[in-house]
């Protein structure tokens, strides 16, 4: 078997010579020819719509009006009223305990700005008021405002019910991991604190009033006809009976609010 002059052993040829080979070197005709490889047609996918669920236009507007109540000065950013949505398709609370929640928010005084940074900041932090000052902005930028409408929402569902959500159940499952359970009691402690433990100070007549402004914003983008004075049908819609369907909830009787007989 004749080798070629680049594996012969025997062979005499330059430096020159095998360079001069190589570069002219072409493929065996005696060895099969590898098919062209196959082009990989990327599908196109068709763009989607959007990757942001739709949710109901009564849930918008609750988590909208919710949104609204959140202070001004608590962030630099407004709350999502995206993610609100999610906190109430999946928390499943009744418009009552949400218009609690939403009294809970309208209470916040023009302080608890600074309340709520000073308590989400750690405690070695929080004692050196000059250092907190200078890492306020920056600590406090990573926390969204939503987490201040899930702890209403949170603490208007323990108000109520007997059986309490855990921290983890609100931190973990409603806001799905965008929140720590220690941001969302922090959050909770600083309202609590804000409004002197007084959530029982919320009467029912200020919940009654929160439901019809939320349910007067909810019809209101959908009547299309002039309102009529003497038309009854279009009463029952705009104002719900006051009742919460909650196992073990606590009742209102004479404006005080009164847990249930234990079973």
């Amino acid at each position: 078997m004749e080798l070629s002059p680049a594996f012969s052993i025997t062979s005499d040829m330059t430096d020159e010579e095998l360079d001069l080979y190589f570069a002219t070197c072409g493929s065996l005709s005696n060895l099969p020819t590898p098919p062209p490889a196959k082009e990989h047609t990327i599908e196109k996918l068709a763009p989607a719509t959007s990757g942001v669920p739709d949710f109901a236009p009564e849930l918008q507007v609750l988590a909208t009006h919710l949104a609204n109540l959140v202070p001004q000065d608590v962030s630099t950013s407004r709350p999502s009223v995206h993610s609100i949505c999610g906190f109430l398709e999946r928390s499943c609370l009744p418009d009552e305990v949400v218009a609690f929640a939403a009294c809970i928010l309208d209470a916040l005084s023009y302080s608890f700005a600074v309340t709520w940074r000073e308590t989400l900041l750690p405690s070695s932090y929080a004692r050196d008021l000059k250092y907190f000052m200078k890492t306020d902005t920056c600590h406090h930028a990573s926390v969204s405002p939503d987490v201040l409408v899930l702890a209403a929402l949170s603490l208007a569902h323990g108000y109520f019910s007997d059986t309490r959500r855990s921290a983890h159940y609100w931190a973990v499952g409603m806001s799905r991991n965008q929140f720590t359970i220690q941001e969302l009691e922090a959050t909770k402690r600083a309202i609590l604190q804000d409004l002197d433990y007084g959530l029982c100070r919320i009467t029912e007549g200020m919940m009654e009033s929160m439901l019809r402004d939320m349910q007067r914003t909810k019809t209101a983008p959908s009547t299309v006809a002039p309102t009529n004075e003497n038309n009854s049908t279009a009463k029952p819609s705009r104002r719900r009976n006051f009742s919460i369907d909650l196992p073990g909830t606590a009742t209102w009787q004479n404006g005080v609010h009164t847990p249930e007989p234990s079973p």
